[in-house]
């Protein structure tokens, strides 16, 4: 989507190589292919040099290493302006009921309110310029249906093993809770301006 609406050139990290190689297929499906590179790394082992890049894009991904190691390590990768997005489970209200909040202090201790990761941003030399949460069909449509759907091939692929069944019902649990809880947290979307 980003190459198809940005002319720049654009390097997709993932460190898993199957995400990358559908991704390649799909981008040259899209005519896009000659935009994308793709590089097979962990996120807090980025090979890129000091202010190299004009924007990171995290949709989804600053939690496997904390959204506060995230933007202080990534912010040196930035050029002076460069944009950083970055998409992080947030709590959307002051209050939730204790079920939900066991669950993610358990889950991402990281979790917090807007403001607490706006403060974040600030304190590693950020600019904020926009904030906003992700709509219900995000989380429904495109992430827990989808994976879902795929739940009984999973199973079946790992011939059900303790494993795979516990894998399958956390998932599950994550989806029980946000279809009941999904008033008290979302995905925050924070975008903002290295200083």
């Amino acid at each position: 989507m980003l190459a198809k609406h940005l002319n720049a050139q654009i390097t997709a990290v993932d460190f898993i190589q199957e995400f990358l190689d559908d991704l390649t297929l799909r981008a040259d499906q899209a005519g896009v292919a000659d935009r994308i590179a793709t590089l097979a790394c962990s996120m807090d082992e980025l090979p890129f040099a000091d202010e190299e890049l004009d924007a990171i894009w995290s949709e989804g991904a600053i939690y496997n290493i904390g959204f506060e190691k995230g933007v202080s390590e990534w912010r040196r990768f930035l050029k002076s302006g460069g944009l950083l997005v970055a998409s992080e489970i947030t709590w959307i209200t002051d209050y939730r009921p204790s079920e939900i909040q066991e669950h993610w202090d358990a889950e991402y201790p990281e979790i917090d309110t807007a403001a607490a990761k706006i403060k974040i941003l600030e304190k590693y030399g950020y600019s904020p310029i926009g904030y906003f949460v992700l709509p219900e069909n995000c989380w429904v449509e495109e992430y827990y249906a989808p994976m879902q759907s795929r739940f009984e091939e999973f199973l079946f692929r790992h011939k059900s093993s303790g494993e795979a069944m516990a894998i399958v019902q956390a998932e599950q649990k994550e989806i029980d809770l946000y279809s009941r809880f999904k008033a008290y947290y979302s995905y925050g979307v924070y975008i903002a301006t290295k200083i």
